[in-house]
């Protein structure tokens, strides 16, 4: 592992891009509450598909995965299914995605999804990958979701982070780098719980053939930054941007990765390149072969960032041009803060909060930026998460949903998904399990709208979900399983070299012994007699 700082091939133009921008307002019909800041788009062959939500209706959506339909101004979301041999995949916000083809499988498409942060606000450090199930029989399209198992020195888990793909020599490599996460369990107490901290400048490469995962420290990223942007291409991966929450600086970062694959374990060579970019929490979208379109993000705490940036890659070179924005509305400028997400096909989905609006307080406005026709894609990919930081910008909590209208028709595929055994939070996790979603109330505090669930690591089945309730966990244990790197195991899967559940204790009824010298208090026998004397003695 090199790292060097030179005078790297680049130029910076202030030439104006000729492309065509159309801003188009997308109907604020509200049914139910679905959009939060921090979903993700995912684009399978022209087929949008919308990720990462919580609290969505059970009959409506199973799998919190929607077919985003586009027609005319009006946007409807269609419920998704997945095959039954995929995974779990819970609802996670601001994870790091990407896309790569594999060329071994007719160029099937691949999207890659690592980390984020959950509803229960706990923050993964799996690595799942999504691909269009072949389900030529059926009309809708459904997806297959597997886990993938990494080993080595696995990253912690985090969000705000970039997932880039290298292929290169018949090996696919990823390069994951940067990061927001919670203080160490060691330093974490009920004061500062919330507390988040960048993560350690390393960089990871995850081996797809193999699953092994690499760090590498690079001495000239000194500290960690989180929300940057990164394109790769072939072995390089170029960084530009970013946010340092120690000092809430965001300086004009613009790094160069190379990646060498030549030897049996890989190296990262770091180049420091002059004239970066100072942005934080953008997205890119890919406008043509070569070229990437970099949209929104912040400049500052308070301060959006109103203009568009070409980036166009040749070879070695590096080339960075100013472009017009489109037309921003009144109600986008007046805004504190944006939201969104690409589409691909050049193409961005931007959000702000209804509080511009002085009729409706809780709606929500929704906006597609088209920057022209794609050309013929290449071997790049970009990654950034959904442009929001909350440290940014304080009006994003995890309490704020946003509204969609939602087409759920019936299908046989959602009739399957309907039953007590469905994939999800409202499964039948074990024989004891009783969750019932019409009556059931948050138990942990960490719960929202959903029973937080702990995976049980059992070797027979591939392990499976179970609610923490259902399992007796009382809130401390939860919390140090979410903290350590500890298998769980249910009450029905349990083993000695795992933890399990801890069966309450039946309390012993014991009676009291009587001593032998205590007298027991004598009662008097009230006779008629008596009670007669008694009577006329008080009168």
């Amino acid at each position: 592992m090199n790292s060097t700082k030179q005078n790297f091939s680049f130029q910076r133009s202030n030439q104006n891009s000729t492309a065509t921008m159309i801003l188009q307002m997308v109907s604020e019909k509200t049914t139910t509450n679905l959009i939060h800041p921090g979903f993700s788009l995912l684009n399978f062959h022209n087929e949008i598909f919308l990720f990462g939500q919580k609290g969505w209706p059970r009959r409506s959506c199973t799998t919190g995965v929607f077919l985003l339909h586009l027609k005319g101004h009006q946007m409807k979301l269609k419920p998704v299914s997945f095959s039954s041999d995929s995974c779990y995949l819970p609802p996670l916000c601001r994870p790091a995605i990407t896309h790569y083809s594999d060329p071994s499988e007719t160029g099937s498409l691949f999207y890659l999804i690592h980390g984020g942060r959950t509803p229960n606000n706990e923050l993964l450090n799996s690595l799942y990958v999504m691909v269009v199930h072949d389900n030529s029989a059926k009309k809708r399209t459904s997806l297959c979701c597997s886990e993938k198992n990494i080993k080595g020195n696995v990253p912690k888990g985090r969000y705000g982070h970039t997932i880039n793909v290298i292929q290169n020599k018949g090996q696919t490599i990823c390069v994951l780098l940067g990061g927001r996460t919670y203080l160490p369990p060691g330093q974490r107490t009920t004061e500062n719980w919330n507390s988040l901290v960048d993560c350690l400048p390393e960089i990871y490469l995850i081996d797809m053939n193999t699953g092994l995962c690499t760090s590498h420290r690079l001495p000239e990223i000194e500290e960690g930054f989180s929300f940057h942007v990164s394109i790769s291409k072939i072995d390089t991966v170029y960084v530009l941007g970013g946010h340092s929450i120690k000092n809430n600086y965001r300086p004009a970062r613009l790094l160069s990765l190379k990646v060498d694959l030549s030897d049996d374990c890989p190296s990262v060579k770091c180049t420091i390149l002059d004239g970066g970019i100072s942005v934080s929490s953008a997205i890119v979208t890919q406008s043509g072969r070569d070229e990437f379109i970099i949209v929104g993000g912040y400049e500052s705490e308070s301060q959006k960032r109103m203009i568009c940036n070409t980036i166009a890659l040749e070879n070695d070179n590096i080339q960075i041009l100013e472009k017009d924005p489109p037309v921003w509305t009144c109600d986008i400028k007046a805004s504190k803060s944006w939201f969104g997400s690409d589409m691909g096909s050049s193409k961005v989905l931007i959000g702000i909060p209804g509080e511009t609006k002085q009729n409706v307080s809780d709606a929500n406005y929704f906006y597609i930026a088209n920057f022209g026709e794609p050309k013929e894609e290449s071997q790049m990919s970009a990654s950034q998460e959904s442009f929001t930081d909350p440290e940014e910008c304080s009006t994003f909590e995890d309490s704020e949903e946003f509204h969609f209208e939602v087409d759920a028709g019936p299908s046989d595929d959602m009739e399957n998904l309907d039953d007590g055994d469905e994939e999800g939070y409202w499964i039948k996790c074990s024989s004891i399990c009783n969750l019932n979603i019409k009556i059931w109330v948050p138990y942990y505090s960490t719960e929202f709208n959903k029973p937080a669930m702990i995976f049980c690591s059992n070797t027979g089945d591939d392990g499976h979900w179970v609610h923490a309730q259902c399992m007796n966990l009382t809130e401390s244990q939860l919390i140090q399983f979410s903290q350590e790197n500890i298998k769980y195991f249910c009450n029905e899967h349990y083993i000695d070299r795992g933890i399990k559940t801890p069966h309450k204790k039946k309390q012993l009824k014991r009676t009291p012994i009587k001593s032998p010298r205590k007298k027991s208090p004598a009662t008097l026998k009230r006779t008629p007699m008596k009670k007669s004397f008694l009577k006329r003695l008080f009168d």
